[in-house]
């Protein structure tokens, strides 16, 4: 044990951790460094388009601003599905280790699986929560229990602004080795059928939700402003909730399933590009739900019922939209049509750009909100938001280019100081913990 320590130091590798960061090596699948990558840089897309609403506060300027953006770019005020596609690739990687683990060992070594995500996890959270706190000591100090056991997402006591999710992700990981073990059990392809009975299911708890509630979907979304309607009342009992944010967890696992035991996709070239079609299809049409623009076509139809339908449906099938593609182009394509969707497809989500976000997206989820701040600073040129009128889609823009940059750089540093170091001291105590087991016939 205390050698492991001992040699944390000779971890923090500058010139190695960097070349990681920016190559991609034999191992790295491009698709995971593609989703993720794009993933962060939309999280914090996202954010930034938060922080433009929060500092403009009233409720006119507010959908002043969101009229100005074009129809097309409607996608950017969704754009914090990219959680969900989070919450996708984390249950696919995790899902998948699980599965190579059991091949290779008969088990799954629970216990071990636990350590290794909280060597991977615990550090940088805990430097995150010291770092929010200078904020509000006092509501940190109420909070700090909350979140250190990763149930601040219940009722809404969390520090970091996106703790949340990580309890949500902390949440999931806690039954992961219980729920792979009982499926890989299973024969055949039995496990893989529980998990798609399991994803379809995953829409009763949120539609459960809303009809106890129905607030979050008799309200117009763009209402849902402090002086209209309060945030809380949705974002407290659908947006930040365990069980409504399920479903992309389980297609992760059903991607695994597919990956690591050769499920097969639809071959035939015309299934082949209704797959591609459909995939495209879905991932489109849910970016751009919900609506923030009130004079949208949306509105002027507007519905309960089919805003109920939207709210069930949404983040589950933008997720399996994804899949669909992400499927496609791992299998390579079927048809020349769907094949070259796939080539293309593989070619963006492989572009070099993702690679370092995809590599520290802890780091910048964590970190991006401060900078944030200094971005809108710097745009402006003020720290005092009265005096900011309006703000247009290039000065977004602008402030999202610095948040981007200044997150990355921040990332990298605390990847290569905190974040690998502490992953390979987990794994160093592994080891030995395994060596003296031998040693002693333990």
């Amino acid at each position: 044990m205390r050698s492991v320590w001992f040699n944390y130091r000779q971890r923090i590798q500058w010139r190695a951790g960097l070349h990681r960061v920016f190559q991609r090596g034999p191992q790295d699948d491009p698709v995971v460094d593609g989703l993720r990558g794009m993933a962060s840089l939309s999280i914090v897309l996202f954010h930034c388009f938060y922080g433009a609403l929060f500092l403009l506060k009233d409720f006119d300027r507010v959908s002043a601003f969101a009229a100005q953006l074009p129809s097309w770019l409607g996608f950017l005020a969704n754009a914090d599905k990219a959680v969900d596609v989070f919450f996708m690739v984390s249950a696919y990687l995790l899902g998948g280790a699980l599965m190579r683990e059991t091949d290779r060992n008969g088990t799954i070594a629970a216990r071990d699986f636990y350590i290794r995500r909280l060597f991977r996890i615990y550090p940088l959270f805990l430097l995150g929560l010291a770092v929010y706190a200078l904020g509000n000591p006092e509501l940190a100090a109420r909070n700090l229990i909350y979140n250190l056991l990763f149930i601040d997402n219940f009722q809404m006591k969390n520090i970091i602004p996106v703790g949340w999710s990580l309890s949500i992700e902390m949440q999931f990981y806690l039954i992961l080795p219980l729920l792979m073990g009982w499926l890989l059990r299973m024969p055949g392809q039995g496990g893989l059928r529980v998990l798609q009975a399991l994803f379809v299911l995953s829409f009763v708890p949120v539609l459960a939700t809303a009809l106890l509630y129905p607030i979050t979907y008799e309200t117009p979304f763009y209402l849902f402003h402090p002086q209209r309607v309060a945030p809380a009342l949705f974002l407290d009992v659908m947006y930040f909730q365990t069980h409504t944010r399920i479903g992309p967890l389980l297609l992760g696992l059903i991607w695994a399933w597919m990956r690591h035991r050769d499920v097969a996709l639809p071959t035939p070239p015309a299934r082949g590009t209704a797959w591609a079609l459909g995939g495209a299809l879905l991932a489109l049409l849910w970016a751009y739900f919900p609506v923030y623009q009130q004079d949208s076509w949306y509105y002027q139809h507007f519905s309960p019922w089919l805003n109920l339908a939207g709210q069930v449906l949404h983040r589950n099938l933008f997720c399996l939209g994804v899949l669909m593609l992400v499927l496609l182009v791992q299998a390579g394509g079927a048809g020349a049509w769907a094949g070259r969707v796939a080539t293309s497809l593989r070619a963006f989500l492989g572009w070099g750009l993702w690679r370092p976000f995809s590599q520290v997206v802890f780091p910048v989820y964590l970190f991006h909100f401060p900078m944030v701040l200094i971005a809108a600073i710097l745009t402006f040129q003020t720290t005092d938001a009265s005096t900011i009128a309006m703000i247009s889609v290039p000065q977004l823009l602008c402030m999202f280019g610095i948040t981007a940059s200044l997150s990355l750089v921040l990332g990298i540093v605390l990847h290569i100081l905190i974040e690998q170091p502490m992953i390979d001291t987990g794994h160093a105590l592994l080891r030995e913990r395994a060596q003296a087991r031998v040693l002693t016939g333990g």
